[in-house]
């Protein structure tokens, strides 16, 4: 007789993060899951208490996933970095995103930690740190609502794919606007560069 496969819950985890990758929570069943893992659906039921249970944890690891592709240094520029990662994370991860950003109501609490990670990030940009708090949260706001169009865009394919490059120039020549303006509004004599 065979040796019994033992499954950790991290295993589970990571089983429910790739079909999600995949096809979104459309097919997110222990059944779907223990196919992943190549198993009975009994590590899935005897690691998690339910699905939503695995699904919160899928959701956090997306989160995490998206974190990591902001925090990248694309460029010299932490401000223009997490706007190029946002758009690459969607554009690369389409199933993910619409999971994180279009689809799941319960992620609203998930967003409002990775926008203030986000804005905690923002005090390291050379730049942007100058501006006066209530500034920063604006500039923040104002590119989160760019880049989550643009991202949202590509994910649903109505926007044309972007290289690197591409995804940078776009968000560099939209922040330069939102940025100087703020920094004019400031009495800031500087103008973004990156």
């Amino acid at each position: 007789m065979p040796p019994k496969t033992i499954f950790l819950r991290e295993d589970v985890i990571n089983a429910a993060f790739e079909l999600t990758k995949k096809s979104g929570f459309r097919d997110f069943t222990a059944r779907r899951v223990a196919e992943e893992l190549n198993s009975s659906t009994a590590p899935v039921y005897s690691c998690f208490k339910n699905m939503e249970e695995l699904r919160e944890e899928v959701l956090l690891r997306g989160e995490k996933l998206a974190l990591e592709y902001t925090l990248k240094p694309y460029t010299k520029s932490v401000f223009l970095n997490m706007g190029t990662g946002f758009v690459l994370f969607a554009q690369e991860n389409r199933e993910l995103f619409r999971v994180l950003i279009l689809e799941s109501p319960e992620t609203r609490g998930i967003l409002k930690q990775f926008m203030k990670s986000l804005y905690a990030e923002l005090g390291k940009d050379e730049l942007i740190s100058q501006l006066p708090e209530e500034d920063r949260k604006e500039v923040l706001r104002r590119m989160g609502i760019f880049s989550h169009g643009l991202a949202s865009l590509i994910c649903v394919g109505i926007h044309n794919e972007l290289t690197k490059n591409e995804a940078i120039s776009i968000m560099f020549n939209m922040g330069k606007d939102v940025i100087d303006v703020a920094l004019i509004k400031a009495g800031i004599k500087k103008s973004f560069t990156a």
